[in-house]
């Protein structure tokens, strides 16, 4: 009877609170690993579709301009991760942006730089027929080649720079002539006392065409180039700052050194109030100090 009453018992008795109850709160959760920017993108391409496919967009009658956004902004994306990234988008019509490393296109030659004359024509007669020029970079990105034109307009090109070489060389002496004139005009009304060995050896030096040097800039006067042209000519020719710099004085201070001394012999070529006589006693008391 003991064991019937304790099973009755049990049956009956009330039922304890607080039993086992799923704990959603002790649940662990899942954890994903970041997304790759190839993944996003991915994932945005087939959001896209699926967006356009429900408004009844997939063949372009009823797409959004925020999905064309999307799409646009997804290709740029791309373009940052292609193996193109290191050079940039040409935006220039009938014309892209290459490596040297890439393959030619059917009927295409390189052209490479130096002939301005060959590169010019090259570049307008292709864009004219409304085909690609193609703009090559070496393997880093940072400098250009050359182009890549088709073949019948490099031999185009050849055909016409050969016909014309003689008449364009003689328009460049002719220009080239009417610049030194220019210049030569330039220093003489400058420095009327300027000697005529000093007025040659600046022309031939400083407005040397090709030469890189201050009388060939195009961003300053021609008064200031003059003055600079001058300036450097006396600086190395009538004063001791070669010497001085052989000697071991640093460029900035056997500049300043000797500026006066420039100065001066300037201010007489321009006619001004310094004499011959006192410019050669300063040289000498320089000369005697170094």
């Amino acid at each position: 009877m003991a064991p019937s009453a304790n099973i009755i018992s049990r049956r009956h008795a009330p039922r304890k609170m607080g039993g086992r109850r799923k704990n959603h709160r002790n649940h662990k959760k899942t954890f994903t690993s970041p997304k790759s920017p190839q993944s996003i993108l991915a994932q945005a391409r087939r959001n896209s579709f699926t967006s356009r496919r429900g408004h009844g967009g997939l063949f372009g009658a009823g797409s959004s301009n925020k999905i064309n956004h999307l799409e646009r902004k997804a290709g740029e994306r791309t373009w940052k991760y292609s193996k193109f990234g290191l050079i940039p988008r040409s935006t220039e019509p009938f014309e892209k942006n290459c490596f040297d490393r890439e393959p030619y296109p059917p009927g295409y030659v390189f052209v490479p730089k130096g002939d301005v004359y060959v590169t010019r024509n090259c570049r307008t007669t292709t864009k004219k027929s409304e085909r690609i020029v193609y703009t090559v970079y070496d393997k880093t990105g940072k400098r250009t080649l050359g182009i890549r034109i088709p073949s019948d307009v490099y031999a185009a090109v050849l055909e016409s720079a050969a016909a014309t070489a003689e008449t364009r060389a003689n328009a460049i002496k002719l220009r080239d002539e009417k610049d030194l004139a220019h210049s030569r005009q330039i220093l003489c009304t400058k420095f009327p006392l300027m000697p005529v060995e000093s007025l040659e050896a600046i022309l031939n030096h400083a407005f040397l065409k090709g030469s890189g040097r201050v009388g060939r800039t195009a961003t300053i006067t021609d008064e200031r180039k003059a003055d600079l042209a001058v300036e450097a000519h006396i600086r190395h020719t009538h004063t001791p700052y070669e010497s001085m710099l052989h000697a071991g004085t640093g460029r900035e201070e056997a500049r300043k050194a000797v500026w006066s001394l420039i100065q001066a012999i300037k201010t007489a070529w321009e006619g001004g109030s310094a004499q011959p006589i006192d410019v050669l006693a300063l040289r000498n008391r320089m000369v005697e100090s170094n």
